[in-house]
């Protein structure tokens, strides 16, 4: 075991062999499934957005019957309800991109074969497609997804440029004496 395992072994009172099944586990499952994940932030935004948007028409539904509002606006409160999801899928198609809309919401196929890159522009354009048409109620256009896109790019540029570096530490101790003053440990 190296010195960061045996220190992490040490200070969160782990075994090590646990720490290093832990690393191996996130490693080999979990990492690989955030690769797949692109632009999650986003993608979670546009579907609070779109899932907020449906939740109000449905009170507002609800108000003109008169029914119980307060029970209705509750269950939406927990955040628990989705109207409206989107999910990612890599095929290998013969389009870059495409999104099929559903009843609660819609899937993204993106072309595989595509570097990392460009499939985060790809998923910004259609993105752009399911905001123009769920959440701005404009016509769907390819030039105002590539806008979408672009604007969606430009701040994560900006993001991964600039404001990232408030996130990072300095090292993996300093990171392990973060997580220890922060989250710690009853003796």
């Amino acid at each position: 075991m190296d010195d960061l395992s045996s220190r992490l072994s040490r200070d969160l009172q782990i075994a090590g062999e646990v720490v290093e099944k832990r690393f191996k586990f996130f490693t080999d499952v979990i990492k690989p499934k955030i690769k797949t994940k692109f632009l999650s932030h986003l993608v979670t935004t546009v579907e609070d957005l779109i899932n907020e948007k449906r939740m109000k028409e449905i009170i507002d539904s609800v108000k003109e019957k008169r029914n119980d509002i307060q029970l209705i606006k509750a269950l939406f409160a927990s955040r628990n309800v989705r109207f409206y999801s989107i999910v990612l899928i890599p095929m290998n198609i013969r389009r870059r991109a495409t999104t099929r809309y559903h009843n609660f919401g819609a899937s993204v196929y993106y072309n595989s074969c595509f570097k990392d890159k460009q499939i985060r522009i790809l998923i910004a354009h259609e993105l752009g497609h399911i905001v123009n048409k769920e959440l701005l109620g404009t016509d769907n256009d390819e030039s105002t997804a590539n806008l979408f896109a672009y604007i969606a790019m430009q701040d994560k540029n900006d993001f991964y440029d600039k404001d990232s570096k408030s996130y990072v530490f300095k090292s993996d101790i300093a990171i392990l004496n973060e997580i220890l003053n922060v989250c710690n440990i009853p003796k």
